[in-house]
């Protein structure tokens, strides 16, 4: 079973949350979001679907990037944060599923594949 965390799940992200929930091979155990109504919203969206209180909130990302039980992270911030908590992810051994755009620019286009090449996500 592979263990998933959110960051940023506004209208996109819990859309895709909905996706990630229908799978039986996947267990959603945390979100990480600035607006605690979002956090709110996400944690009652996942704990009616695995009917429990288990779904852990977070306002910041570096604290849900170093829980070493996660195995992959959903990425739907806003577009300028698309890339940088992608590659933060990647360091910290994750993989990364990223809403579009996955980059703000070029440049961090080519981060975010390297990133993905040195980390083998």
């Amino acid at each position: 079973r592979i263990t998933v965390g959110g960051i940023g799940l506004g209208g996109r992200g819990s859309s895709d949350l909905g996706c990630f929930l229908r799978q039986p091979d996947v267990q959603f155990v945390a979100v990480c979001d600035v607006r605690a109504t979002r956090r709110k919203a996400v944690k009652q969206m996942v704990d009616k679907c695995y009917g429990n209180q288990d779904c852990k909130l977070y306002r910041d990302m570096h604290e849900i990037l170093a829980r070493p039980d996660i195995d992959a992270m959903l990425i739907a911030t806003g577009d300028r944060w698309h890339a940088p908590a992608s590659i933060m992810a990647m360091r910290a051994g994750k993989d990364v599923f990223c809403e579009k755009p996955s980059c703000h620019t070029m440049a961090q286009g080519q981060i975010v594949v390297e990133t993905a090449r040195r980390f083998a996500r």
